[in-house]
């Protein structure tokens, strides 16, 4: 036994390394998964597109191409987190964690609009395609499952595990280096962290001519990519200020959140979703598919940006406490509850 795991055996917390290795390994072959869709997401558009036109035309390249991204993105990231907790680094913990809770809130939240609006979605779906009942009602359990575990089951266990007390000291004596995700308080780093996410994702706009709801309109090409580059700088700086603690990033913060909400409440106010997936130029079939289903109207979207609003302000209002003077900075990194 070498002296560090007899320290470690000493000390007064349960070393867990063992935990980190296999939930490394989990979130390794996570990464694996998603890095195999890519491959047969683009094998699939290609195939498509040379052995049917009308396949392809419905399909529409230009939809296949965010998701081919985010698989990409998502192998990347479960791999680089899988060998982080293997090494047990403290960027690892962090990251796992914060994205791990945003994952779930996101999860249930999405799991509950469903469920909202899904028996419609497949009543419909049967009675377009003349499906029977029971194999209706066997896609609406197995889609409950799926969403059940993916959704809430995995990121739940992912925030237990690395939300212990003892997971972050054994990633604190195993990585005894300061990281810079030490600089910052967990609750607002996860700001910080969905700032940078929503200026990267907003680059995605430009495959659908830069549509994008402002203020009663929908506006695309060049007054649209303007908007776009404005809001990107914007949530880049939020980013940037929010993780150094900036009061003035936190005001940025309250009020861009405000006046994009506002905007998109008042413009499917207006505008229907149609209208606005039309504009984003998508295949007609696919159009006739939201149509069916119901998920998408003005009311509904009206609600569900409302929600959201009330959800991400209460939040900011929780972690205002940590924006204080650069003296208290340490000393409010100490406080935060993770």
């Amino acid at each position: 036994m070498t002296n560090r795991e007899e320290t470690v055996q000493n000390s007064e917390f349960k070393d867990t390394k063992t935990g980190l290795v296999v939930f490394g390994i989990i979130q390794i072959i996570f990464g694996g998964f998603c890095a195999l869709m890519v491959p047969f997401m683009v094998f699939g558009i290609i195939a498509s597109t040379v052995l049917d036109r009308s396949s392809a035309e419905s399909m529409n390249v230009r939809m296949m191409i965010p998701a081919v991204i985010f698989y990409a993105i998502l192998a990347v990231w479960f791999i680089w987190m899988g060998i982080g907790s293997i090494k047990a680094r403290r960027w690892a913990r962090a990251l796992i964690l914060i994205s791990s809770w945003l994952w779930l809130i996101g999860g249930i939240g999405g799991f509950i609009f469903v469920l909202l609006f899904m028996p419609n979605m497949y009543d419909r779906m049967g009675e377009n395609t003349q499906m029977p009942q029971a194999a209706v009602l066997i896609m609406k359990f197995v889609m409950i499952g799926f969403m059940t575990v993916f959704y809430i089951i995995i990121p739940a266990a992912f925030v237990l595990f690395y939300g212990r007390k003892n997971v972050k000291a054994t990633c604190q004596f195993r990585d005894p280096q300061v990281r810079w995700t030490d600089k910052c308080p967990l609750p607002v780093l996860a700001v910080s962290f969905l700032f940078t996410t929503w200026a990267s994702w907003m680059l995605l706009t430009g495959l659908y001519g830069w549509t994008i709801p402002f203020f009663g309109f929908v506006l695309s090409g060049i007054a649209g990519a303007l908007v776009v580059l404005i809001a990107m700088l914007l949530y880049l700086y939020m980013a940037w200020g929010t993780y150094r603690l900036n009061m003035k990033a936190w005001w940025y913060s309250v009020l861009l959140t405000i006046a994009w909400s506002l905007s998109t409440v008042i413009t499917f106010s207006r505008v229907s979703m149609l209208d606005f997936y039309e504009k984003m130029d998508f295949p007609e079939q696919q159009l006739e598919l939201i149509k069916d289903c119901g998920m998408l109207q003005r009311s509904n979207m009206v609600l569900l940006s409302g929600f959201w609003l009330l959800v991400f302000m209460g939040y900011l209002l929780y972690v205002r406490r940590y924006f204080v003077s650069p003296i208290d900075k340490e000393s409010a990194s100490q406080q935060s509850p993770f």
